[in-house]
């Protein structure tokens, strides 16, 4: 029941709808605009916002642990890229870790700037719904594996081409999609290990994450997605159109 991968090359570049035509400021005035309306709609709700972010921290902490790396403890450094209304960093820095935001409304921009970071000085870097929105991931990966401590964990959830290419460009911010063979093969060109990529769910079982068919089955064995009415059994939501990309910064590093 596995499915036919989308190879890399299938994927779209990020030059549809004209976008190569745009001159880097008003990129860089479009994306910071996207990101302030962005966070004018989740101010208005922060308590559920926080609520959903804790699940996204309890998810990532069981993938770690499901891939047998540290999990997100107290005391850890961990750098949320493209962090919106800095929720996660919010809900980590809750549970004892260091944590911090960078965003577009800091003034960093993660296809062409320096994390203002120290050489590995991080154990842990996610980005939530960001990597869409860079044409080129080179400078962001790099900067990301350069803070990462030797075996620290970079996280990426990002929409699955494979499942959303009927309305990816409906948000006139999104550059560059990816399938699990190239999200994963940007992870491994830019120098991180162990790389595995999975369906985005969200307080799932461990074993979905082992299926070799396990984006088919959250695609369609989950039938209402996670933000359905309370009613539903929540063993029946969680219908996934995006991916969860993890990978680990190299132990050569040490050398």
């Amino acid at each position: 029941m596995s499915e036919k991968p989308v190879s890399a090359s299938e994927v779209p570049d990020g030059t549809r709808g004209g976008d190569p035509a745009l001159t880097e400021n008003i990129r860089r005035n479009s994306l910071r605009s996207y990101q302030q309306n962005r966070l004018s709609k989740l101010g208005n709700d922060a308590g559920t916002q926080h609520r959903l972010k804790r699940r996204v921290f309890e998810t990532f902490d069981a993938l770690l642990r499901h891939l047998e790396r540290p999990g997100l403890t107290a005391g850890q450094v961990l750098i949320d890229l493209g962090a919106g209304d800095g929720a996660f960093a919010k809900v980590a820095a809750d549970a004892g870790l260091d944590a911090t935001g960078l965003d577009a409304s800091d003034g960093i921009d993660l296809e062409s700037d320096q994390l203002p970071l120290e050489d590995h000085s991080v154990d842990i870097v996610t980005g939530i719904s960001v990597i869409e929105h860079v044409r080129d991931p080179s400078v962001m990966l790099a900067e990301t594996r350069r803070v990462l401590r030797p075996g620290g964990s970079i996280i990426l959830v990002t929409p699955n081409w494979q499942y959303s290419q009927h309305d990816f460009y409906d948000d006139p911010t999104h550059v560059h999609p990816y399938t699990p063979v190239s999200i994963a093969a940007a992870l491994q060109n830019n120098g991180f290990e162990q790389v595995y990529v999975g369906p985005w769910v969200v307080k799932k079982p461990a074993w979905l994450w082992a299926l070799s068919w396990r984006f088919f089955y959250a695609r369609w064995f989950l039938p209402f997605r996670g933000d359905a009415p309370r009613w539903i059994p929540g063993i029946l939501k969680g219908k996934s159109r995006s991916l969860l990309a993890t990978a680990v910064a190299p132990l050569a590093e040490l050398d």
